[in-house]
């Protein structure tokens, strides 16, 4: 059964920094392109067809498509200059019959269930657009990031979309993923690109919030962003150590509205590993456990805590075991927590973390969310 909505892929990209001049969405991950599993995460969503937009190159990635059945209706639009997402959308309207889901085929999503869960979010609240976000910081300096202090949340995962153009932000910080669901009403607010000049596709955002109430998912799980070999193969060496372990643990970074982290203060026991160290909650996954809900029951035990938003940061391996490190929003006082572990507790600024002695694994993925520090 095929749904509302149409997918369009962006296709257009050369991947100069994958080494070569082959399309982008033609680069094999983990032994698939880009592109088919652009193609899958769409079919998953029972989209009635795909807009594929395509430009340089655009010959191979149409021998590519022509050459394998999708089973899935496939349609072109030619984009001729890279003027970026929103003009990729302008090219493709006249063939966008209905409301559409945007996937840049550079990005791999570790939830199965998360764009389907962003789509439902989409259908029950019918906004002008619904982003997927991360938590996950990103490099791309022409993407937005969102805070959780700036935004109502409306429930587990779901935030609306306000443009704060002046706010430093604080909170939960979130970040756009290459995935956005559209209304076709959204297309009225389109930029009319007459000259040669790119509209960034924020500014293509706002103006449909202008008009529309809009909205913003948060991943449950991880997105992976492709933007060079270098990515590709930090990708396939991180799947073949996760392949290897032999246990599972998870770590919360949680952000107050203030942008403080919540900290816990191990006992000065010589008996228990890293003694005196500051480290984040968390702890070993249940049989039977997902992370996520590994990382709820955690901080629930560690603080008396219920937190409802978490989003998935870092996978990594640490003693032989596949750790997931999450980032969420927390808006209790300390005060208000139940500490069951350690000597203590305190919300931490970022630019004091370095005066810390932190447990070496929790420290690497502190490094990783706020930047690394010198030692």
């Amino acid at each position: 059964m095929t749904s509302d909505v149409i997918g369009l892929i962006p296709a257009a990209g050369l991947g100069t920094r994958m080494g070569g001049d082959l399309p982008k969405a033609l680069v094999f991950v983990d032994g698939q392109t880009l592109l088919e599993r652009a193609i899958t995460s769409l079919k998953q969503l029972e989209v009635s067809k795909i807009v594929m937009v395509i430009g340089k190159g655009a010959d191979r990635v149409r021998e590519f498509i022509e050459a394998r059945n999708f089973n899935i209706p496939i349609e072109f639009a030619y984009q001729e200059r890279p003027l970026g997402l929103a003009n990729a959308i302008a090219v493709a309207q006249d063939l966008i019959t209905t409301d559409f889901v945007v996937l840049c085929p550079d990005n791999i999503f570790s939830d199965p269930d998360d764009l389907p869960a962003a789509q439902q979010f989409f259908r029950s609240h019918r906004p002008g657009f619904l982003m997927v976000t991360t938590v996950t910081p990103t490099r791309e300096r022409d993407r937005a990031r969102y805070f959780s202090d700036s935004m109502k949340k409306l429930g587990q995962h779901l935030y609306e979309y306000r443009h704060e153009p002046n706010a430093a932000g604080a909170g939960l910080g979130m970040n756009s993923t290459g995935c956005t669901f559209f209304s076709r009403a959204a297309l009225e607010w389109l930029p009319a690109f007459t000259g040669s000049e790119e509209v960034s596709f924020h500014t293509y955002l706002t103006q449909v919030a202008k008009n529309r109430d809009c909205l913003l998912y948060m991943l449950r799980g991880m997105r992976y962003d492709f933007s060079s070999v270098a990515d590709v193969e930090a990708f396939r060496e991180l799947q073949q150590q996760l392949a290897a372990t032999n246990g599972q643990g998870v770590s919360a970074i949680l952000v107050n509205q203030d942008g403080e982290v919540l900290m816990q203060h191990r006992d000065n026991n010589p008996r228990i590993r890293y003694p005196n160290h500051w480290a984040l909650f968390g702890g070993s996954i249940e049989d039977g456990e997902s992370s996520q809900a590994a990382a709820r029951r955690e901080i629930l035990e560690e603080t008396g805590y219920n937190i409802e938003n978490l989003g998935l940061f870092r996978e990594f391996v640490q003693n032989g075991k596949r750790e997931f490190a999450f980032v969420g929003e927390i808006t209790a006082s300390l005060n208000e927590l139940s500490l069951t572990e350690g000597q203590g507790m305190d919300f931490i600024r970022p630019g004091d973390l370095p005066k810390l002695l932190i447990r070496p694994d929790d420290k690497e993925t502190l490094k990783a969310y706020f930047g690394a520090w010198n030692e």
